[in-house]
């Protein structure tokens, strides 16, 4: 039987002792970190320890409520591991590793779609569908679609066959993931995708091949689970009628989490109800859950750590997301737009 806690307190240990290690190779390196962008990180992070030493429950706050473990710590960490990436010299060695791991995970959540499942679940959770290695499906959803414009901009660039079959291998993940979010955010970043290659004729054959190939997937997965991805994907524009009228059940019940959590805001504006509070709140959907994510990362970040954490976040993002300068530099563009509105 899998113990609980086994997607969470594993990748915690594992993400601290890699930000560790990190961190000593950035002091010996003395790597400089003058870029402007580092600016309103550095208020993130001041402000986000502020609200952990605020914070009702330190133990909480730092390392995460029970079976997430996303406190403050978790965002040190991934701070860390950012700074580092970004003055790696083999960008985009690093992002062809990105991608062959999440055909790696996507090649896994298509096994399970089709019921073999090489890495089981917690009891609680055994419902679910396929999650690859990640503890939820839509974490499936926000991962994927956060690699696939990398892969698919690789085959674009080298047209070789490896990078169409990992991209293929990754948009399958993200359509098994059923995740309508991460699939508004992965057509969005394909039509970015798409507006890369138009703009030079050498691309335009490989984009066939590449749309032929996400056809083929497509069509291969419909008719799997008794055509469960098609009702979902029927389902997408029942969903955005349900938002555009602001039901409480739109968006698997996002839209009554979202309003609850804004009426906290008011309460908490400077520095929130503490990082990884929400479970706290006892706010519960009608299937009796207890609603510990706000589902939109904005959202999260003004409630649990204030509006002067989300200002420095929302600073930071503008000038990640600045109109590349070289082609090189579009992939990361187009993976953080896509993650972004994938975390909405």
């Amino acid at each position: 039987m899998v113990p609980p806690g086994y997607f969470y307190a594993p990748r915690y240990v594992i993400l601290m002792i890699v930000s560790l290690v990190a961190l000593i190779v950035l002091l010996k390196d003395r790597t400089p970190v003058n870029q402007p962008a580092f600016i309103p990180l550095f208020f993130f992070m001041v402000f986000l320890m502020i609200s952990s030493f605020l914070a009702p429950v330190p133990m909480t706050a730092w390392i995460g409520s029970p079976f997430r473990f996303t406190g403050a710590t978790t965002w040190y960490a991934c701070i860390v591991l950012f700074i580092l990436a970004s003055s790696c010299r083999k960008a985009e060695k690093l992002l062809g590793y990105l991608c062959a791991t999440a055909a790696v995970v996507s090649s896994l959540a298509v096994l399970q779609y089709f019921g073999i499942n090489l890495v089981p679940h917690e009891p609680a959770r055994e419902g679910l569908i396929a999650y690859g290695t990640l503890p939820h499906p839509n974490f499936l959803g926000t991962y994927t679609v956060f690699i696939l414009p990398a892969a698919a901009i690789f085959y674009l660039r080298t047209q070789k066959w490896p990078w169409l079959l990992c991209s293929a291998l990754i948009y399958a993940g993200l359509l098994v993931s059923l995740c309508r979010g991460s699939w508004m955010a992965g057509a969005i970043g394909i039509a970015l995708v798409v507006f890369f290659a138009l703009k030079d004729k050498e691309k335009r054959r490989p984009l066939l091949l590449l749309g032929l190939a996400f056809l083929i997937v497509t069509l291969a997965l419909l008719p799997a689970r008794d055509g469960l991805l098609l009702a979902r994907m029927l389902s997408v524009p029942v969903e955005a009628g349900k938002a555009l009228h602001f039901e409480d059940a739109a968006g698997s019940h996002r839209l009554f989490i979202w309003k609850k959590l804004l009426r906290l805001i008011p309460h908490f504006w400077a520095f929130g109800v503490g990082p990884d509070h929400l479970i706290y709140g006892r706010l519960a959907l009608p299937d009796d859950s207890i609603v510990d994510k706000a589902h939109n990362i904005f959202l999260e970040i003004a409630v649990t750590m204030g509006v002067f954490a989300l200002a420095s976040y929302l600073a930071f993002l503008c000038f990640i997301l600045r109109p590349p300068r070289s082609e090189a530099g579009f992939a990361p563009s187009v993976m953080v737009s896509a993650k972004i509105m994938g975390n909405c």
